[in-house]
Formats: structure tokens, sequence, C-alpha cells
């Protein structure tokens, strides 16, 4: 090559070497594979999470609901880029008995790997962040909404729960658990043997019932409906029968119950 073909020799620009790139056939496959899945877990997300999700009574459970929905579309595009590179190679695996030849050699493609650690990076920040801001939303809603909400005491036996009202409604006893709509709770709980874990499922709050400990949460049900409580916690023989049920109900309602139980409405 004469000096003048050198000095007239011109590197291609990072535009070109990416537009290249994306040419080859099988990148362009593998980039149509990672679309494909991308909006198969982003359409499983906002259409198909929302119904099998539990009916949510509260703002936590919605909470929870949005933010399944949130993190999924999120890491929807990670996920579709690892199971199109697993597609491809399926697709173009090895066929018969005769073993392949040795492929040649190559080193790491940067820029492939570079656009991966950038995106699965950007996604994972903005994970983060959400996932903070959503926690201290509901936080600060906690603490806010305890002020005046109703007190019920949760305790976790092999194998039932039992839940102590507030003295100022009669401080009765009760295997079921009822609330009264648009009203805070705050559960306090505590275990009378071993570990359990307290979970009323429409409610979208768990907490761990622990022995001569007591934990708190709080909720406030936004919504009519039946709540089924149960025990997430491996806790013996009966562990799977640890559950039983209640409702959320219109404030006449729950005053009529309470009175039925031998407790007294302010």
């Amino acid at each position: 090559m004469s000096e003048h073909e050198q000095f007239n020799k011109v590197e291609p620009t990072p535009g070109e070497r990416f537009s290249k790139f994306l040419k080859r056939k099988d990148v362009s496959s593998t980039v149509a594979w990672a679309f494909f899945y991308t909006l198969v877990f982003v359409l499983v997300a906002l259409y198909l999470y929302p119904r099998w999700m539990p009916k949510g009574l509260s703002n936590e459970m919605r909470s929870t609901t949005r933010l399944m929905v949130i993190f999924t579309i999120i890491s929807a595009p990670v996920c579709g880029f690892v199971l199109s590179m697993a597609t491809h190679a399926f697709l173009r695996r090895h066929k018969g008995d005769t073993p392949p030849a040795d492929g040649p050699g190559f080193s790491t493609n940067r820029l492939g790997v570079a656009t991966f650690s950038v995106m699965a990076s950007i996604l994972t920040l903005t994970a983060v962040i959400y996932g903070l801001v959503e926690m201290n939303t509901a936080a600060e809603a906690s603490v806010r909404e305890a002020k005046d909400a109703m007190v019920v005491k949760v305790v976790g036996n092999q194998w039932v729960w039992t839940f102590e009202y507030p003295e100022s409604m009669g401080g009765f006893k009760s295997e079921v658990l009822n609330l009264p709509l648009n009203k805070a709770v705050v559960f306090d709980i505590v275990s009378a043997d071993v570990n359990h874990s307290f979970w009323p499922v429409q409610l979208g709050v768990k907490v761990d019932a622990n022995r001569l400990a007591h934990t708190t949460v709080t909720t406030k049900p936004i919504k009519l409906g039946e709540i089924d409580v149960k025990c997430a916690e491996l806790c013996g023989l009966y562990h799977a029968y640890m559950e039983t049920t209640g409702a959320v109900m219109t404030t006449d309602d729950f005053n009529k119950w309470v009175i039925t139980q031998g407790g007294h409405t302010a």
C-alpha cells in the first residue's frame, strides 16, 4: 500500500460501525426476537397481572399491584434480550451425530457489551428510584393514617388467628377479621408460640408474627370485599390450614357485627 493510499484511508465513524453491526443477519435476528419477547412481557404486565393479582381492597394492595406491573415493564427489555440470545442459539444449534468443526476465535464485541450494559444500568437505576419513591410514599401515608387508626391485636397460635378489637369497642375477640370501610387500621401482631407470618391477602400487607416481640403494620381499606387471611411462614404440621376469612364492611354493617360479638360502638 502506497503512502498516498494510507493517508486517504479513513476509519469508519461510530455511527457507521453501529449501522454495519445492526445489518448483520445474526444481530438483526436477535434484535427482532428481543422486541418480540419484550412486547410479550409488557402485554402480560399490563393486561394479565391485574387479572391474576387478588382483588385490591386497600391502597397498599393497589400499590403492590402497580409495583409488580412497573417492575415487569422495566425488566422486560433485559429479559427479552436474554431470551432472544437463547432463541438464536437454539435455532442455530448443531444437529446430527457428527461434531461440528471448531469455530474461529473471536474477541468480545465491545459495542454489544457496552449497549447491553448501558441499557441494563439505566433500567436498574429507574427501578431503584421508583422503588425508593414508592417506599417513602407508603411510609409517609402509614405514619399519617396511624394517628386516627383503629388498633387490632393479631395473635398467631398453632394453627389459628385471633383478632382482639380495642377496649373502646368492648375488647372482644374474633377468629374472623372484619373491618370498616375507609377507616385506617393498625395491626399489632404477636405470636403465642412459634413464628408465623400474618398475611391478609387483599389488603396487601404481610408481617411476621414473632414470639415475645410485637410488630405493627398500617393499612386502610378503601373497597368493600372479602379478606383471605393466611400464614405465610412454615409454622408446623397444619401450617397450610392456618387461614381464616373476613370482610371490609360498610360502617353500619361493621357496627352491627360488633354488637353481635358482644362489643359496642361509640
